[in-house]
C-alpha cells in the first residue's frame, strides 16, 4: 500500500509501505477520508505544542508514519476475538486509546490503510458521510466539553470562539439542552455560520466589548457557563489570555469556565475574578466511550451538524501536504474545519 512518512519537520513524502494485518483485539480499516488537525499542522512545522517532545523524540529514529487521527473508512479484517464490529462496517474513530495516540504511538491514517485497536472504532449511522465521519474524532472533543459543563437543560451558555471546536461546543450545548447559547467570534463568516448552526445570539469581538453584551443579554447577571475556545498562544494566531479573562467577566457568579483552548504549557489564570465569585473551571471530560456513541448519535439524529463546516476535500492519497498547507492558514483560505484527503470512495 502507499503512504505518507515523515522525514523530518516540513518533510514529508509518499511512499510504499507494508500492508497492515490485524493482531488479536486490532482491526484493519481502509482509510476512506482523512484530515489532519491543527495541532498535527504545528509539529509538522516544528511548533513546540502538544506532542512536540514525542515527535522529535520519533523523528531522531528516522522517517516515521506521523499523524491523521481524525479519519473515516471501511473495515476489511478483524483480529482474533473482535466481535463489536464486522467487515464491511463504515467506521469513524476516536483518537486514542490506552494503547496509545493514533498517527504518534502507532501509524496514522494518511495512508491507503490503519490498523488500530478495535475499541477505537464506532459505527457511522447510516445517514452520515465519511467526509462527516472524519470530524467525529474532533467532534468528540466539542461533547466532552459540554459532558465536563454538567445539566445544561434551562441554562444559557456562551461559547467564544467560533472555530470547528467553537461551533461544535455551540451545537453539542444546544444538543444538551442548553436555553440560550451565545456566540462570540471575530469573523463575519463564522459568526453567520453560528446563526446557521443554532446560536441564539451572535457579537463580534471586533466591533462591540463581548463581556459588556454578554452582561446585557443576561440583565446583568452573566452566562451559566461559558466554553472558552479561542485562546493560546498568539504567535499561532490565537487571542492568548484575553479571553479566558472575559469568560470569567461574563460568566455569573458560582457560574462554570470550561477550558476548550490548549495554552501549551500553561496559561495566566485571573485567579482573583474566580476564587472570590466562586467560579469553577473544568477540563473537558476525558473522551469515553460513552462519550463517543452519544457523539456518533447526535450527528446521526441531526443534532450535530458539520457539513456546513467542510468546504474543502481534495481528493487523492497525494493531496496530503496540500491539506496540511490549507489547514495551517484556514483563516487565510477561509477554512473552518480542517481541510479533508478523499483517500478511497467506495461508490466508485
Amino acid at each position: 500500500m502507499f503512504g505518507w512518512r515523515v522525514h523530518g519537520y516540513g518533510d514529508m513524502r509518499l511512499e510504499q509501505l507494508p500492508e497492515p494485518c490485524p493482531r488479536p483485539g486490532w482491526a484493519v480499516v481502509r482509510v476512506c477520508v482523512v484530515q489532519p488537525s491543527i495541532t498535527e499542522t504545528l509539529l509538522f512545522d516544528g511548533a513546540k505544542t502538544y506532542l512536540h517532545e514525542q515527535v522529535a523524540s520519533l523523528l531522531a529514529q528516522g522517517p516515521q508514519p506521523l499523524f491523521g487521527h481524525e479519519f473515516s473508512g471501511v473495515v476489511t479484517a478483524l483480529g482474533e476475538g473482535v466481535d463489536r464490529l464486522a467487515v464491511g462496517d463504515r467506521v469513524a474513530a476516536r483518537g486514542s486509546h490506552p494503547a496509545g495516540i493514533v498517527g504518534f504511538d502507532m501509524p496514522g491514517a494518511f495512508a491507503e490503510y490503519i490498523e488500530v485497536p478495535a475499541t477505537l472504532l464506532g459505527r457511522l449511522p447510516a445517514s452520515v458521510s465519511f467526509s462527516e465521519g472524519a470530524v467525529v474524532q474532533a467532534l468528540t472533543d466539542a461533547v466532552a466539553a459540554v459532558d465536563a459543563a454538567g445539566d445544561l437543560a434551562g441554562r444559557s451558555v456562551v461559547v467564544i470562539g467560533q472555530g470547528a471546536m467553537g461551533l461544535s461546543c455551540l451545537q453539542a450545548a444546544r444538543a444538551a439542552g442548553s436555553a440560550r447559547v451565545i456566540a462570540i467570534a471575530r469573523r463575519a463568516q463564522s459568526l453567520s455560520l453560528a446563526r446557521q448552526l443554532g446560536a441564539d445570539l451572535c457579537f463580534d469581538a471586533s466591533r462591540c466589548d463581548p463581556v459588556a453584551a454578554v452582561r446585557e443579554a443576561t440583565t446583568g447577571l452573566g452566562a451559566d457557563v461559558v466554553f472558552e475556545t479561542a485562546g493560546g498562544p498568539p504567535e499561532q494566531g490565537l487571542a492568548g489570555d484575553t479571553t479566558l479573562e472575559q469568560a470569567a467577566r461574563m460568566v455569573c457568579d458560582a457560574g462554570t469556565v470550561v477550558g476548550v483552548a490548549f495554552h501549551g504549557e500553561g496559561t495566566f489564570l485571573p485567579y482573583r475574578l474566580f476564587r472570590f465569585r466562586g467560579i469553577r473551571y473544568l477540563f473537558p471530560s476525558l473522551m469515553s466511550e460513552a462519550i463517543f456513541q452519544r457523539t456518533l448519535a447526535w450527528l446521526g439524529d441531526g443534532r450535530l451538524d458539520v457539513r456546513p463546516m467542510v468546504t474543502h476535500v481534495l481528493p487523492g492519497l497525494e493531496r496530503v501536504p496540500e491539506a496540511f498547507r490549507l489547514t495551517a492558514r484556514k483563516s487565510e483560505h477561509g477554512l473552518v474545519n480542517p481541510a479533508q484527503v478523499l483517500v478511497w470512495n467506495p461508490g466508485g
